[in-house]
């Protein structure tokens, strides 16, 4: 008996494992709920049929319930047939007994159909604003995939939903700028918390914008009032200008002054968008890290770079770069950088942001440079480097630390501040050290005074002052100083050099600088025991100042003019009235000898005064005095009355002289040794300087001059009767060498 019942137990046990086996993977075929199912598919849309074979039954033990699984089953959409691959509708066990059909949730599958149809069916089940969109995004690709609906106890669909699918080489419109081609993606949608949506992208390739996406991920999270997408997207490949300027407008970034820009890179950008429910993006956050390969950049405004780096051409090329940015325009670059020929090595980290913070090292080997107020210049190939720490104010720029080195040249800023126009506002503290040639031409230290703040103290060994001397004869040099730079000025320097060998020694100045000008100001020095400069600065008014120049020494001034070479000896003496807008000056240079001067000794020759013209090759011609009249506005001189006087030949002249470009001069060449019978043939005025005499008459030679300074064309008209205005200038010589010579 025992045996029997062991039996049976065992036999029905069996049983029923092989029928709930049976059930769970064969099931049963019936017809039972097809009038149902097909009822509850009208109810969820009217445009909406759902057809299929049969049903099949089968018991799901995990979640002890029944399957109802549809037998091809297909969906009609307003006449459009979409393939499904399954729908399973999952019931209570109890739906079997009752024959009440109480749905607790659907899965529906489908496999590689047309994104275009299955887009057509998700008004069934995804928000109305999101379908909208999707018919505008999607373009082509295919869809696998699967929704699990659920369903309230009321047989109403719930919420929390879910779609699990691959979209497979989709094309994609974001707008018509912003396109995704041939994507490859997980997609997941599901109810995250409450009444907030979230769908996730997993990225396995694609193109946006000419960059293949690599394994990237978005989540988009749908709440009433606001979506926000989050991503960390890959991309590799190459952008051209067009493209970049999209990715930077929907970052938020200015590309304005650029010119032109191609780039080569591998990065990861992780973003994070805020947009209002019509899809206008409201606030945004991102980061880009990653490798530049390759980058070409143009920008637009050079005019300032190139005063001191000449031969950069708007033009910079990175590679192999590492990268990393943000929204608060956090920026570091490390990698490779070039301006012209040759790569160097470059790091800059700092924030970009409207006020600007940067920090790094750059090579500047490639390039030329340029410090005109230093008479400083590097040649292209000769190492240099820059290191700097520089921000930027509403004021201009703060130059915290910046050094630039090359060989034995060394320039140390220390806390200087500038305006927009790049002119000084303050100083703290400056060191130069540079050579031209292996030759030292600068060796100074310039700082605040640690008591006396409202002093600056510049000393040292050796100063270059080239080119300052040639400010001397500018209008309005390009300035230095703000309006608001107001300090006083003491000097103390070993040796000034002048670009000549009459360097002055015991370099000493005392200034005041207000609103950014020269007020006041004293110099000394000594060209040797017995021959010295001085040099003052005084303000007549508000808007006028005196310059003088006294020196035992003409040549370092001279030298400024480019018509004028082979200058030796002679004494000099200047004035020059300042205003704002010009500059009117008289300078008189005493007893000095000229040659080399290529534009005079074609005059002489072209007057047939081939002797004087062979003097001035060799040893030079002397003149005993020369003065000139001028006025000056920017880098033109209006040269308005000049006259040389001299044994051999005196000359007077007019025209102007525009710096650098070129020269315009017209005048008269006398020979002087018909002077005398020229002026004595002066009625009543000859016979009182000169006595009676016969002349050969009042005559002269009549030139012109004009081209640039190191190419000027001159002609003559031979014979000339001379201008009344050079017989009174020379009478007038004439009678003050008499007066000195009596005394």
């Amino acid at each position: 008996m025992v045996r029997f019942f062991s039996r049976f137990i065992l036999l029905l046990l069996v049983s029923i494992t092989f029928i709930i086996i049976y059930l769970s993977y064969f099931g049963i075929e019936t017809d039972r709920f097809d009038s149902l199912i097909k009822e509850k598919a009208n109810e969820v849309s009217r445009y909406v049929k759902l057809n299929f074979k049969n049903t099949k039954i089968h018991l799901n033990p995990k979640e002890l319930n029944l399957a109802v699984k549809l037998q091809n089953p297909k969906i009609l959409v307003k006449d459009n047939e979409i393939v499904l691959s399954k729908i399973d509708l999952f019931l209570p066990l109890k739906s079997f007994i009752t024959s009440d059909f109480l749905l607790q949730r659907a899965e529906v599958a489908f496999f590689n159909n047309d994104i275009k149809d299955l887009v057509k069916i998700s008004n069934i089940f995804l928000p109305k604003f999101f379908n909208k969109k999707l018919n505008k995004i999607f373009s082509s690709g295919n869809l696998q995939g699967e929704f699990v609906i659920p369903f309230n106890s009321d047989g109403g669909i719930a919420e929390n939903y879910q779609f699990n699918a691959k979209l497979l080489e989709a094309d994609i419109n974001i707008n018509k700028d912003f396109k995704i081609k041939n994507l490859s993606t997980d997609i997941k949608y599901a109810l995250k918390s409450g009444k907030d949506k979230e769908i996730n992208f997993l990225i396995k390739q694609g193109k946006i914008l000419n960059l293949d996406l690599q394994k990237s991920l978005i989540d988009i999270n749908l709440k009433d009032d606001k979506k926000i997408i989050k991503s960390k997207i890959k991309t590799k490949g190459t952008s051209k200008h067009s493209e970049i300027k999209i990715i930077s407008s929907l970052l938020g970034l200015n590309l304005d002054n650029i010119k032109s820009v191609e780039l080569t890179s591998d990065l990861e950008t992780s973003a994070k968008l805020w947009l209002d429910n019509k899809f206008k993006i409201t606030d945004r956050t991102f980061a880009v890290k990653g490798k530049i390969k390759d980058l070409n950049l143009e920008h637009k405004e050079v005019s300032r770079i190139k005063k001191f780096l000449p031969s950069y051409n708007s033009k910079i090329i990175l590679k192999d770069t590492e990268i990393s940015f943000n929204q608060d325009s956090n920026l570091k670059l490390i990698g490779l950088i070039k301006f012209d020929k040759k790569f160097e090595d470059f790091s800059l980290s700092g924030s970009t942001r409207e006020h600007f913070k940067l920090n790094g090292t750059i090579g500047l080997t490639d390039l030329s440079l340029k410090i005109p107020k230093l008479n400083y210049y590097k040649d292209e190939n000769i190492k240099a480097n820059l290191d700097f720490n520089i921000n930027s104010s509403k004021l201009g720029y703060d130059i915290k630390r910046l050094i630039y080195s090359s060989g034995k040249s060394k320039i140390e800023l220390d806390k200087i501040r500038l305006n927009k126009k790049l002119e000084i506002r303050d100083i703290k503290n400056i060191k130069v050290t540079t050579f031209i040639d292996n030759l030292k031409n600068n060796d100074f230290h310039i700082g605040r005074h640690k008591t006396l703040k409202n002093t600056i103290f510049i000393n040292g060994e050796l100063f270059d002052a080239e080119p300052h001397l040639k400010s001397l004869y500018k209008t309005e040099d390009k300035k230095t100083l703000s309006k608001d730079f107001n300090s006083e000025i003491k000097v103390s320097l070993d040796k000034a050099i002048t670009g000549t060998n009459d360097d002055v020694s015991n370099f000493g100045m005392i200034a005041s600088i207000k609103k950014g000008t020269f007020s006041k100001l004293s110099l000394k020095g000594n060209f040797s025991e017995n021959e010295i400069i001085e040099m003052s600065i005084y303000q007549v008014d508000t808007n006028k100042r005196t310059l003088q120049v006294i020196s035992d020494r003409a040549r370092p001034f001279i030298k400024n003019f480019d018509f004028i070479k082979g200058f030796e000896g002679g004494k000099l003496e200047y004035e020059s009235v300042i205003s704002k807008n010009e500059t009117n000056s008289n300078l008189l240079i005493s007893d000095f000898k000229v040659s080399k001067v290529p534009a005079l000794a074609q005059l002489l020759t072209l007057a047939s005064l081939q002797g004087i013209a062979d003097t001035l090759s060799g040893e030079g011609i002397r003149f005993e005095s020369f003065e000139m009249k001028s006025n000056s506005k920017g880098n033109v001189m209006n040269i308005q009355d000049a006259l040389a006087m001299g044994p051999a030949v005196s000359i007077l002249l007019e025209g102007y002289v525009d710096k650098g470009k070129i020269v315009s001069l017209r005048g008269t060449l006398v020979p002087a040794t018909k002077l005398n019978s020229i002026i004595a043939s002066i009625p009543v005025v000859g016979d009182i300087l000169v006595g009676k005499k016969t002349g050969e008459g009042v005559v002269g030679v009549s030139f012109k001059m004009k081209g640039p300074p190191k190419d000027m064309k001159t002609t003559v008209n031979p014979i000339k009767t001379l201008t009344p205005r050079f017989i009174v200038r020379a009478v007038e010589k004439i009678k003050k060498k008499k007066k000195e010579e009596a005394k």
